[in-house]
């Protein structure tokens, strides 16, 4: 029986000494996703979520290639990693081109050398999300909480700031936010997700590049850009789109169209979307109900009957986007 134990103890420990931990060279970091493999590529292994792989499947005399798409390969032997402890560290290739951010510094940089928390979402996130609004594309991000006063709306909050201590550029170009109130105001709404390329989020203070109106974070819209095509070609692309929303009986058409040559490009994009009123529930609290509503005649504000008391009117609202470049 003691001899059973001891066999069984060094078995366990000779399958957990080939188990092997790749990490990044730089951060120590696990590395995710790493293939090893032999020279005959007949047998291979991926690391998992902590950068283990189990390497019992190789025999002693196996060569092994570790190979991942943001590092340099590395080849070693299992003595070597035996030496290593089976701790392998994988250099970064610098040619592989990282996330590029535009807003830290107001000039590209690598996101690996900005140390502000910044979040960045592509034209395949805004897609994927689908937004009403640029309000519910920034929501979609987990990063920042919008409040809304009605369907179709949205008033984003950064770390317990919101309006005149949130800064909105459009291409660069800032949003003059500064003349705002200190409550929320639905002035993101007034920008069209269907004609982003790109979004970046400065998660708290960015006054230094910014201004004092940025004291509680920068959000930054880039728009889609014509496209070129190649010498002596011509292209032609563009997208459409229609939706139709219930809950606030939303009704959404957009299209853009780009046309491009070796030295030339335009693009058009326009969008209109309808939102109705606001209506609540008819089992909500008597206090939510509108029983009057104010509208304007000849120029003089008229209280007036609400007959569907459920029924906030004057919270829906329509817009246009049009946009040329």
């Amino acid at each position: 029986m003691r001899l059973l134990t001891i066999l069984c103890l060094l078995v366990t420990l000779s399958t957990h000494a080939q188990q092997i931990t790749v990490l990044d060279a730089t951060t120590r970091e696990p590395v995710v996703g790493a293939t090893i493999y032999n020279k005959d590529t007949s047998k291979a292994v991926i690391t998992d979520f902590d950068g283990k792989a189990d390497l019992s499947i190789f025999a002693n005399t196996d060569v092994l290639s570790i190979s991942e798409v943001a590092h340099i390969n590395r080849t070693i032997t299992l003595k070597e990693l035996a030496l290593k402890n089976y701790r392998l560290l994988l250099e970064r290739d610098q040619s592989v081109l990282s996330e590029v951010v535009l807003s830290a510094s107001k000039f590209a940089q690598s996101s690996r050398n900005i140390s502000q928390k910044i979040i960045g979402l592509n034209s395949e996130d805004i897609a994927f999300s689908n937004p009403q609004t640029a309000a519910d594309l920034l929501e979609s991000s987990g990063q920042v909480f919008v409040q809304k006063s009605q369907l179709g709306g949205g008033s984003p909050m950064i770390r317990g700031f919101s309006t005149n201590r949130l800064l909105i550029t459009l291409d660069g170009v800032r949003f003059n936010t500064a003349i705002f109130r200190s409550g929320n105001v639905q002035n993101v709404i007034s920008i069209d997700p269907f004609a982003l390329e790109r979004t970046e989020v400065i998660l708290g203070p960015g006054s230094v590049i910014y201004g004092s109106d940025a004291v509680g974070g920068v959000m930054n819209f880039y728009t889609k850009k014509p496209q070129l095509a190649g010498e002596g070609r011509i292209s032609f692309s563009g997208t459409a789109l229609t939706r139709y929303s219930t809950a606030n009986n939303e009704k959404t058409g957009h299209i853009d169209f780009n046309v491009g040559k070796g030295n030339w490009a335009f693009l058009s994009s326009v969008s209109y979307s309808d939102y109705d009123d606001q209506v609540m529930g008819s089992n909500g609290p008597n206090e939510y109900l509108r029983p009057t509503f104010i509208k304007r005649i000849n120029g003089v504000d008229t209280q007036l009957v609400n007959d569907t008391p459920e029924e906030q009117i004057g919270t829906g609202f329509s817009s246009y986007s049009l946009m040329q470049k």
